[in-house]
């Protein structure tokens, strides 16, 4: 499901809507369908995909994903020329781009208020008693009368929504049902916009996509909201530029008790924890470049640094040292590298890197966690550091890191030392992305043998961007975060 920066909720008129072109179809209110579709979507023991369809009425549809949560699914719900106008009139709609850490599609403003004859039309009828009593009787769940959240949303290529669960209350409501209406025509698995439906591990966190369902024209997905329902909506790959088009929204319902909205805590790997600095017999001219260690020129860092808060030295390490470390965090190396999630906060790879097989990295890596760096940090910066953390991370497509409250960093120095093989191309995705208020602050692109550094305060928060289908190399890195003394 979708979810906008601006969500505006509207009471809707709850006098009897005019129902005009829309209706769902009638072999749906078939009695015999609801009561079987309802006992199988409420059944907690239902294990495997269920088709339940009414009698006499081929084009009707419905059906039941099991795992990892009930899923239903209606086909052929509206008059498809309906469904066609609709696309029409929204494609005059002004649409807005969405980017963020978590997703990427273009947008339509909030649909309650519209006044064109198709969206209205629409809009009165999810709302309507007909509709969402229907829905009441499918589901088992008590849902409010005159609320309803609807937009538009169209996905274009490497467009993409990560992976998160909808559970947002507001004041006595909550979300309770979220729904999706298809208006793509003829698309298929190739073309990527897939529903992904995450499992769960012991803990409740999202582990991995276990079903997958391929938008259908003219049909409605929908789903209980929570922390049992993470979703995502795949990334579109339409190689000839096609988009994925949908009406979305939430149906509304009484809020429940506090103690049954509670997630649990993160796996404490989430955000690696600082240490104290080591104490080496390393020389700084030993890896760094020297045009880095001239007095001069660490004092005209360091008066940019103090300006900006932020610097980016290029050709950092010594060209000998740099090309010996690529040489050892090879294929190989990452093969056995772990996958850092839950796939709602990150996805990424680490590498754990032994003296054994690659002295050199493992050499560097304890420098850079020194007491000798420090002081080359504090030459650059003017900021006194007693402790660090740090990690080696590599991300490839379909990687990524996303801002989430229980995964917030320790402010201090992000150090990053950018060890990707070649010149990353900025539509690939893969930047780091600083914020403070949902305000971009700062963006950094990976470079070649690079080293940056920023100061992060409270309120500040950074994440990596989604890696699309379309990127040719891997983002490697040494990060760090340097905390003061």
């Amino acid at each position: 499901m979708a979810t906008g920066p601006a969500e505006k909720r509207a009471r809707i008129d709850a006098e009897k809507p005019d129902l005009g072109p829309v209706r769902l179809d009638r072999g749906y209110f078939d009695k015999e369908f609801i009561s079987q579709f309802r006992a199988a979507f409420t059944d907690p023991s239902l294990c495997c995909n269920t088709a339940i369809s009414p009698k006499d009425a081929d084009a009707c549809q419905g059906e039941i994903a099991a795992r990892p949560f009930h899923t239903g699914r209606l086909h052929n719900i509206f008059a498809a020329d309906f469904l066609r106008q609709l696309k029409r009139e929204l494609g005059d709609l002004q649409w807005h781009e969405r980017s963020n850490d978590l997703y990427s599609f273009y947008q339509t403003d909030d649909l309650v208020l519209n006044s064109n004859p198709h969206i209205k039309a629409l809009r009165n009828y999810l709302s309507g008693e007909e509709f969402v009593g229907f829905m009441e009787q499918i589901t088992g769940v008590q849902l409010t009368r005159g609320y309803l959240d609807l937009a538009a949303q169209r996905y274009k290529p490497t467009n993409h929504l990560l992976c998160h669960d909808d559970d947002v209350q507001r004041g006595k409501l909550t979300r309770k049902i979220a729904y999706i209406i298809y208006l793509a025509e003829e698309w298929t698995d190739e073309d990527g916009g897939a529903l992904g439906l995450f499992a769960q591990d012991a803990e409740g966190h999202p582990t991995s996509v276990v079903t997958r369902l391929v938008p259908k024209f003219n049909s409605i997905g929908f789903f209980l909201t929570g922390h049992s329902s993470y979703h995502t909506v795949e990334e579109v790959t339409a190689g000839d530029g096609r988009e994925r088009w949908s009406v979305t929204g939430w149906f509304y319902g009484p809020a429940d008790a506090p103690e049954d909205t509670q997630s649990s805590p993160l796996p404490p790997s989430t955000v690696p924890q600082p240490k104290s600095l080591l104490t080496l017999d390393s020389e700084a001219s030993e890896w760094i470049n020297s045009d880095y260690l001239k007095p001069d020129t660490q004092a005209q860092i360091q008066d940019a640094f103090l300006e900006q808060s932020s610097m980016e030295l290029r050709d950092f390490l010594r060209t000998d040292i740099f090309a010996a470390v690529q040489l050892e965090l090879d294929d190989n190396l990452w093969a056995g590298a772990a996958e850092r999630g839950p796939a709602h906060v990150c996805k990424y790879l680490e590498a754990q890197i032994t003296a054994q097989d690659c002295p050199m990295a493992f050499k560097l890596l304890q420098f850079l966690k020194s007491a000798g760096f420090a002081q080359f940090l504090c030459a650059v910066t003017s900021l006194d550091f007693g402790q660090a953390s740090q990690q080696v991370r590599r991300f490839d497509r379909g990687h990524y890191t996303l801002v989430h409250d229980q995964a917030q960093e320790p402010t201090g120095l992000d150090v990053t030392l950018s060890l990707s093989p070649k010149q990353w191309i900025d539509a690939w995705g893969g930047a780091t992305h600083y914020i403070a208020d949902k305000d971009e602050l700062l963006r950094i692109s990976p470079q070649a043998n690079s080293l940056s550094m920023v100061m992060r305060d409270d309120g500040t928060l950074r994440f990596v961007k989604y890696l699309n289908h379309t990127t040719k190399e891997s983002r490697q890195e040494v990060s760090m975060v340097f905390i003061e003394a």
